[in-house]
């Protein structure tokens, strides 16, 4: 029975913010795969060209939500690799700036009743690089959303007379809005350091980069029931990564945080992943036909605990975690939160060497 209590109380607490309140945003926890849905001045800011793929299932046994994401970055001009060294291949790049555009779509759908949300940005950044380590990023990004429910899968406190449900009941609310469409503007800066390690067995290469963007930046309009329409807020969100290889081992330590706040709703992610990178090396082609494991897990406050795995194989990976809650909703959800896969390709190869004092962003 207390289950059972907490999984209505949970249920009622869920469609309470769907229709009621001011909707938030998709959450990935995952979040450095998904990197349109962060910050659009990350629009392919280290790679020529990216595409991700990814799923998350959340509050399974809420019939919670199940999200699909998709996104596609390219830099425009994508810059010309040249071999600086004909003996060791070891390879500089081009100057890292100019335009980059991005396409990103996702389809959110959660409860009994339903509620889908659709939704197709374009990004557009520009990477302007200061020196030889650090750049500064400009994004912006626009596009349309869709949102639709369906109340014949709902039931509602007037249905039930004496503990009995009763289907042929009124629900007592006015659904002036099954479905409807807004606009959805954001943008962001970005600022990236990075050093490659100085040979390859150095191995003491450093990369940080700190984001800051603003979402929802025309306020649209949300409404379902029959109540004055209510304004989407604006999310700030402020993110900051890194990696740093320790000398001479296969070995590199990334923290990350995420700080997220939309109305009165807020978010604090802390990260930690532990990168094993076995050395493969071809001292004559300057790639490194290699693989890397990444062990990593995420605190999100008060609220849930998310390991995840991260395996690397040339320019494919694949990323796997799954959020166990720890907050007071764990009893509804018996503690599962959510499993999550992501699938990406980039190029050029994370694994080509590259020398520090030639090139830093790779």
């Amino acid at each position: 029975m207390k289950k059972k209590l907490a999984q209505n109380l949970a249920v009622f607490f869920f469609l309470e913010t769907i229709l009621k309140s001011q909707a938030q945003d998709i959450h990935f926890s995952q979040y450095n795969f998904a990197p349109l849905t962060l910050n659009p001045a990350l629009t392919s800011a280290y790679k020529d060209l990216q595409a991700t793929l990814h799923y998350k299932d959340q509050w399974k046994s809420l019939n919670g939500y199940r999200t699909a994401a998709a996104t596609f970055e390219f830099k425009l001009g994508q810059p010309n690799w040249i071999k600086i060294d004909k003996m060791t291949g070891v390879f500089k790049k081009k100057l890292m700036k100019g335009l980059a555009f991005g396409v990103n779509v996702f389809s959110d759908k959660a409860g009994d009743g339903s509620m889908k949300q659709t939704e197709g940005n374009l990004s557009v950044a520009y990477h302007s690089k200061l020196n030889e380590t650090n750049r500064l990023s400009a994004g912006l990004m626009g596009g349309f959303a869709q949102r639709s429910i369906s109340p014949a899968g709902l039931r509602w406190n007037s249905q039930y007379s004496g503990g009995v449900y009763d289907p042929n009941t009124g629900p007592g609310e006015n659904f002036v809005n099954q479905s409807f469409t807004y606009g959805d503007f954001s943008c962001g800066l970005l600022w990236s350091y990075g050093e490659g390690s100085r040979y390859m067995a150095a191995n003491d290469h450093k990369y940080f980069n700190l984001g800051v963007s603003l979402s929802h930046l025309n306020n649209p309009k949300q409404a379902f029931v029959a109540t004055a329409p209510e304004q989407l807020y604006w999310k700030w969100t402020a993110h900051a990564s890194s990696l740093f290889g320790i000398k001479s081992s296969h070995y590199s330590v990334g923290p990350s945080v995420l700080y997220a706040q939309q109305g009165a709703q807020k978010e604090l992610v802390l990260g930690m992943l532990l990168k094993y990178k076995p050395r493969e090396e071809s001292k004559y082609t300057g790639f490194v036909k290699s693989t890397a494991f990444s062990l990593g897990c995420n605190y999100r406050n008060q609220d849930a605990v998310v390991p995840y795995f991260l395996f690397e194989v040339d320019k494919y990976a694949i990323g796997i975690s799954y959020d166990t809650n720890v907050s007071g909703l764990k009893t509804a959800t018996t503690g599962r939160g959510g499993f999550e896969i992501v699938l990406r390709f980039n190029t050029p190869s994370p694994f080509l060497y590259q020398n520090k004092n030639k090139a830093s962003f790779n």
